[in-house]
């Protein structure tokens, strides 16, 4: 029966088949692999997500780093959209806290940079993103979208990033620019909250209490790993981590982040430094001490 139906099926007009790559849904997927392989502690999601990220950061950009929105039959097209921007950098900030590869980190904050030029209302000196950028083809109207259905908007997803990088490297102006954002739309935001469920979860980021996570030790080895994995099976949506590297591999996430130059192990020992808006307390060693820490901390906001 399968035969004679494919039979008949061949006889019509083959659909088209849709195989372009874009900018957005893959920072999407990005994301999502890069967080399951935190999870789960399987590598092989966070090989496919540097694989994608590696793929769009270096086909799917002009020679001044514009990032375009499509590809396709070897030929990248069409200048990012906000959501190309927002996504990709959520992507990114992912798969720096799965693999603490502080490339994928310094990505991300070059793209937001960038994002904050393109789409900013600078003009007005109002918060908010506008979907198109401000060398793309002019418009009757740019319009600034924040509505978040199946797909969350520009607008939210930014918000969201913005605060993250900033928490992670004490920039101040990423999360200015994402409370700006948010007031922006606070009036639709009030008066129909379900309609903006990742603008929410934004604002619960930045309401708090956010905390700051930072393992310093030496990579790979068993009890700094160990360490980490006790970080990563927690759900904390309100927390950013960051990974502290021994000796002279520390250079690369200290220029990103100079809070982390005194953040080091405490006599060779993998050490966790826990702060609350950059207020750090005593650090601790350990696996052990570290879920004691985390034990106490969580009965404290219950």
């Amino acid at each position: 029966m399968r035969e004679k139906l494919l039979a008949l099926r061949a006889k019509r007009p083959r659909p088209m088949l849709d195989d372009k790559i874009l900018a957005d849904w893959n920072g999407l997927m990005i994301a999502a692999l890069a967080r399951g392989a935190r999870v789960t502690g399987k590598p092989e999601y966070a090989a496919a997500a540097a694989k994608a990220a590696g793929f769009i950061l270096g086909g799917m950009r002009t020679s001044e780093g514009r990032l375009l929105h499509r590809y396709r039959d070897g030929e990248s097209a069409i200048p990012g959209y906000l959501d190309d921007y927002a996504f990709l950098i959520w992507g990114l900030i992912e798969l720096y806290e799965a693999t603490f590869d502080a490339k994928w980190l310094s990505e991300a904050l070059a793209l937001a940079d960038g994002m904050l030029d393109l789409f900013g209302d600078n003009e007005e000196k109002r918060g908010g993103l506008f979907f198109t950028g401000s060398d793309a083809e002019k418009l009757i109207v740019r319009t600034k979208e924040i509505y978040d259905g199946a797909v969350p908007s520009g607008n939210s997803v930014a918000a969201l990033a913005l605060l993250r990088l900033g928490r992670m490297t004490g920039r101040t102006e990423l999360e200015s620019a994402a409370d700006a954002l948010m007031e922006e739309f606070s009036g639709q935001l009030a008066g129909s909250p379900t309609a903006y469920t990742q603008m929410l979860i934004a604002l619960d980021f930045a309401l708090g209490p956010g905390r700051e996570y930072v393992i310093a030790g030496e990579r790979g080895a068993d009890d700094t790993e160990s360490m980490i994995r006790l970080l990563a099976e927690r759900f904390m949506p309100r927390a950013v981590t960051l990974f502290r590297p021994a000796g002279d591999d520390a250079g690369d996430i200290i220029s990103l982040a100079p809070v982390l130059e005194g953040m080091t192990a405490v006599d060779g020992k993998p050490t966790a430094y826990i702060c609350e808006n950059f207020r750090c307390s005593a650090p601790v060693t350990g696996e052990t001490e570290l879920r004691k820490r985390l034990s106490e901390m969580e009965k404290k906001y219950d």
